[in-house]
């Protein structure tokens, strides 16, 4: 239970970008608000998906053109409630 944050990519680094083109979030027990992000920012921009999922729920996105990060950024997912999720992310680093 609870909320936490944790990365699934380290930063970028200077000059550097994550370039996203797709994800999915699966719950697999619990009901448990669920979020993707790029950086810390629970609302706006970068909110790549959100939701709050029964088990066997989610969401799947494909980006296309891929979503461009900005530099020294990090992803990471936001977890609220209790369960357990498989989130899957597809990404590169690069200029």
């Amino acid at each position: 239970g609870g909320s936490f944050f944790a990365t699934i990519s380290a930063a970028s680094g200077a000059g550097t970008n994550h370039y996203v083109t797709g994800l999915s979030v699966v719950v697999q027990s619990g009901t448990a608000d669920v979020r993707v992000l790029i950086g810390s920012a629970i609302q706006g921009g970068s909110v790549l998906a959100a939701g709050f999922f029964p088990p066997g729920g989610g969401v799947a996105r494909d980006f296309d053109p891929p979503i461009e990060s900005g530099t020294n950024s990090e992803l990471i997912y936001h977890f609220v409630g209790a369960g357990t999720a498989f989130i899957t992310t597809q990404y590169w680093k690069g200029v």
